[in-house]
């Protein structure tokens, strides 16, 4: 399969998912709660086959037209400063969210939101501490 053909399946297979899940769950003829997730399911990752489609025909087009400033981009990219400044982004933008994911759970149970929705958003703040211990353990062991 070529690169073209790539570009046209993806974006073709996640337009036509994404809109059969929505015409079929705008019809309301599925009664299950389970059927409806699924649905669900499908609709979003057909949007998102999509938009990954259209990200990919955009990148390697520009690629293709402009080779001379994509490689001066992947340069800048991987330029030892750039990368830096996105660590350290991503390193203020971890500080806020295990802020927000702490108050998510006391803001959900003022709106008395379902006891799945505050369970699941309790365990958010739990899952984002023992991803961040396993990784500080591995990459403290590389370096």
């Amino acid at each position: 399969m070529t690169t073209k053909q790539k570009k046209l399946a993806m974006l073709i297979i996640g337009l036509l998912v994404s809109t059969a899940g929505n015409i079929t769950k705008a019809m309301h003829i599925v009664d299950s709660k389970f059927l409806y997730l699924c649905l669900t399911l499908l609709q979003y990752g057909g949007m998102l086959a999509f938009i990954f489609g259209v990200n990919y025909f955009g990148t390697t087009y520009q690629y293709e037209k402009y080779p001379r400033e994509s490689l001066q981009t992947v340069i800048d990219l991987n330029d030892e400063r750039t990368r830096s400044i996105h660590n350290l982004a991503k390193a203020k933008a971890f500080d806020i969210i295990i802020y927000v994911l702490i108050i998510l759970p006391f803001l959900l149970l003022e709106i008395k939101a379902g006891v799945s929705a505050i369970v699941l958003t309790g365990a958010a703040p739990v899952i984002l501490g023992i991803s961040y211990a396993y990784f500080l353990s591995k990459y403290s062991k590389e370096m």
